[in-house]
């Protein structure tokens, strides 16, 4: 299992849901390949059976509006799409 989104990364996207910024978001599949997702809504973070979750919306490629909830271990980078203060941005090294 990957390990845990570091702390500082969670108060980021802790920081994008409470000030409602969108995010790029990239992150690993359950077959581990790479997915990228634009302009996404983060909801919530949150922990169900010692794992640490974060479920957010998105509109798909049909104009439908999808939400997802996935385990943050499998977060490899997120970014503002904006640029205001303060910047949100992680980078999985």
């Amino acid at each position: 299992m990957t390990a845990q989104l570091p702390c500082g990364a969670q108060d980021l996207l802790e920081a994008a849901i409470v000030q409602k910024r969108r995010l790029n978001l990239v992150c690993l599949n359950q077959a581990d390949q790479q997915i990228n997702y634009q302009h996404i809504l983060p909801l919530d973070v949150f922990s169900r059976e010692g794992v640490e979750w974060l479920s957010f919306m998105y509109a798909d490629d049909h104009g439908g509006i999808r939400r997802v909830d996935i385990n943050t271990a499998k977060i490899l980078s997120f970014q503002a799409v904006d640029n205001r203060q303060p910047i949100l941005q992680y980078q999985c090294s």
